[in-house]
């Protein structure tokens, strides 16, 4: 989408993926995030939790490719923030994980060709029925290109 397309208080909802146990320990290797919370049920229930939990930041990133899915990301140069990010249960191998993000903002820079839409996120965990975590993520968008 372009800048132009976007407008305050739109909402968009992902459609869903599945955490798999791979998942976790294909990113907890990529990331070197080797933590035996993430990757041992018994360390996980040694603290107090039902089973390994997936990592906070595999979480976003699955969030943010769920939302590149619905195209909403077809016409970014950055992403400029993450803000007022709270985790708000854990995600298990298994767990079932869709997002919402509402517009929550929409300004223009000083630079014409982009203009700043800030998104809403709620990253909800479908199979447990809580918000694995909230947050507002900001991004930098092209405006649509002038015609001739």
């Amino acid at each position: 989408m372009y800048f132009e397309e976007f407008t305050e208080g739109q909402i968009f909802t992902t459609r869903s993926r599945i955490i798999t146990p791979t998942d976790i320990e294909l990113f907890t290797s990529l990331t070197w995030a080797a933590n035996p919370l993430f990757l041992r049920d018994e360390s996980a229930r040694e603290k107090g939790l039902q089973a390994r939990i997936t990592p906070g930041a595999f979480i976003i990133s699955v969030a943010i490719g769920l939302l590149y899915q619905l195209g909403l990301f077809d016409h970014i140069t950055a992403m400029a923030g993450i803000d007022k990010l709270s985790f708000r249960s854990p995600t298990h191998p298994g767990d079932e994980l869709s997002v919402q993000a509402t517009v929550s903002e929409k300004r223009e820079t000083r630079s014409p060709d982009r203009g700043l839409v800030k998104l809403a996120i709620r990253c909800e965990n479908k199979t447990r029925n809580t918000v694995a975590f909230e947050s507002e993520m900001l991004f930098i968008i092209l405006k649509r290109p002038m015609q001739p």
